[in-house]
Order: C-alpha cells, then structure tokens, then sequence
C-alpha cells in the first residue's frame, strides 16, 4: 500500500516537471506556438545563402595573362636558311698520254688520299725505254771516263813536247762529246720517267671520286673528255638559299652555323664567303656560298644542310618578346606584373636591337621582371592580373 503511494507521488512530480519546463524554458510548448528569435535569424541567414540572388553572384578575379620572366644572356639574331654541301674544288683528271687502261682503282664515291694512283695505263713500253737509256747511260759514261784518262795522258805528253797542240786537241774534243752523250742520256731517261708518270692518274689532294668514265682495257687518248673527276673535301662549303625579303640583311664575312642530319646535334662554323648577283629561277632564292673547313671529312658533297646565319650577337643582354612592346610615336613601354598586388604597371623602355621575335633592352627593366606578353591590349596600369604561365627564355 506504501509503495504504491510512492509510486503515485513520483509521476505526479515528474508530470509537474515537464510542464513547468515547457511553458517556461521554451521546450516543446514554445516550438508549437513560435520559434525563438535566434532560431529566426539562422533561419534567414541559411535561406539567404541558398538564395539564386548569391549563387549567381560572379566572383572578381584579375585579368588572366601569360608573362615573360626577363633575364640576361647571350642575344642572336638567326636567319635560317638551307641548301646542301658541296666540294669546293672539282677537278676534271685525265692522262696526257695515249695508251690502254691497265688499272681503275677506285668506284665513283670512294674516298681517295692525296697521292693515291686513281686508274694507271699500260707501261710496260715507258719501262723499256727507261730501262734502255740506262744501259745507254752506263755505257757513255765508261768511254767518259776513258776518255778523260786519255786526254790527261795526252795533256802530259804535249807538257814534255811529244804530241803537238792538235793532236791534243782532237782528243779533248773526243772527250767532251762523251761527255755529251751522258748528258744527252740523262735527259733522255728523265723523259721516260716522265712519260712512265703520265701513266699514272693521281689524286691531287684528299678526294671522292665523283665521275668514272673509263674501263679496264679501253684505249684513251690526252682528247679524251673527263675520263674521271674528283672532288676535294678538305674544305667544302653549303650553298643555301635566301629568300628575297632577307637579301639585304646578307654580308660576306658572316657567322654561320651549319647542321647535317648525319650529326644533328654538331654545329659546323664558316662564314659567308660568296653571295651570288642574282636570285635563281626556280628557287626564286638568292644563292649563297658559306665556306667550312672539313679536316675530319665529317662533311660530304650531297649531305643536305642546314645553316643559321648569324645576323646579331651580343653577350649579357637583357632582351624581351617583341609582342609584349607597345610603340607610341618615339617612346616603348611594357606592363611590368607587380607581384605584391598582382596588377600590371607600365614601364617606359629604351630599346636597342630589335629581331624578328626579340628587342634588345638597354634601360628600363632588371633580371627577374615580370613582363607580361599576352592580352597587353586590355592592360593599363593598375589592372589586376592573374598569371597563368610564366616563360623563360633558353640562350
């Protein structure tokens, strides 16, 4: 019976409690009658975020645009050009003599060393005649040395008055004319020999045989036109074409690097050492001649080239993209990128050389500028800028 009492009691407290707590706490009675101020204002804050009104709000940002990072190096000024090696010697060789063909010992494009003997007629008949005059010149020279014995033996006996002067003199005419025959002799073996070496083709100096015109067993004759041709390759040059915009820009003297496809990554230098008068017919490009040295034979006649003709060069020189200029009558500026407020500032410029694709800039920017090179026709000083790419110059 107590117990249940107590039980009674207790519900009828926890009853009183929940009803005290929903009128005065604002519980459970107050969300059914009217939401609280605050629970108002977050409310309103939360629809205001998701209102259409601040999702289609644009977010600002600076004008986006490509810079140039300046900085110093070497500056040139390239035309580049191409064409194709060629020997700068050609010599036609043919045999002073007549005869037949006994030996060609080189294919057409074979290297050839200085001194080689390229093709050789017969000489079996250069040989004999040299092998005759002398046996002849052995001969005249005992019937010399005879002969000066006897007129020394004469001289002594026209000393002690045994011959007269006539006798004498007859035997010092014998002697001089042995004398002559041994001269006669060796001229006459020299000619051989001469005519021995006309038999013989040989390379003036380093070469490739470029023409072969004649066979093993053929009759030629001093009339035969070009039996062979060779090309030396010691020094060659690279004729290359200039179109007629660049003609003016072209000076005999100049800088010129070459490249071959065999050795693409090894520049070959010369200089400019002949310009044509006038622009080919088919080509419609001025011909011209830059001269190379080739002691290693790495360059042969044929190979196509590439050549870079040195128009400017200068070392340590700051230099900027022509398209981030703008010109105004006598002055240049460009938009220098500050990067503590990320706006573009202009900046008058004193320019110097100017190529194809570079300015040279002699006052007006320092290594590590910012300069931009893209949309600069929207720029003024002042205009935010977000950078996109930064581009760096190889030298």
């Amino acid at each position: 019976m107590k117990k249940s009492i107590f039980i009674v009691i207790g519900i009828m407290i926890i009853i009183i409690g929940v009803g005290w707590w929903g009128v005065k706490k604002g519980g459970w009675l107050k969300e059914k009658n009217g939401a609280s101020p605050n629970a108002e204002m977050i409310t309103r804050e939360m629809n205001l975020e998701k209102s259409p009104e601040k999702e289609k709000a644009p977010i600002k940002r600076g004008l986006s645009i490509k810079v140039y990072k300046v900085a110093r190096g070497q500056f040139e000024d390239l035309l580049p050009t191409m064409g194709s090696i060629k020997g700068l010697v050609t010599r036609k060789l043919n045999f002073e003599v007549q005869g037949l063909v006994e030996e060609v010992n080189y294919r057409q494009g074979d290297m050839i060393k200085k001194d080689s003997v390229v093709a050789r007629l017969r000489q079996i008949e250069s040989q004999l005649k040299i092998d005759y005059n002398k046996a002849k010149l052995k001969s005249a020279m005992v019937g010399q040395a005879q002969l000066e014995k006897k007129v020394k033996m004469h001289q002594e006996l026209y000393n002690i008055g045994a011959i007269n002067r006539l006798k004498l003199a007859e035997v010092e005419a014998e002697a001089a004319n042995a004398k002559h025959q041994v001269e006669q002799t060796q001229v006459e073996i020299k000619s051989a020999e001469e005519e021995l070496r006309k038999t013989e083709l040989r390379a003036p100096n380093d070469c490739i045989l470029s023409e072969r015109n004649i066979e093993v067993g053929e009759l030629v004759t001093p009339y035969n036109p070009k039996a062979m041709a060779v090309v030396e390759i010691d020094n060659v040059y690279a004729e290359v074409g200039v179109v007629e915009r660049d003609v003016t820009k072209i000076k005999i003297g100049q800088l010129t690097r070459v490249y071959v496809d065999a050795y693409p990554d090894l520049p070959f230098e010369g200089m400019v050492n002949n310009i044509y008068p006038s622009l080919s017919d088919k080509t419609r490009t001025l011909p011209v001649e830059v001269i190379l040295e080739n002691k290693n034979h790495f360059l042969m006649p044929g190979m196509f080239a590439r050549a870079d003709i040195v128009l400017f060069e200068k070392p340590g020189v700051i230099s900027i993209p022509r398209i981030s200029m703008k010109k105004m009558e006598e002055t240049s500026l460009v938009y220098v990128i500050d990067e503590a407020t990320n706006t573009a500032q202009e900046r008058l410029v004193e320019t110097g050389y100017e190529s194809t694709d570079y300015v040279e800039i002699v006052r007006g920017l320092k290594e590590g500028d910012l300069v931009a090179i893209s949309n600069t026709d929207q720029l003024t000083s002042g205009t935010p800028v977000q950078i996109t790419e930064i581009q760096v110059r190889e030298m």
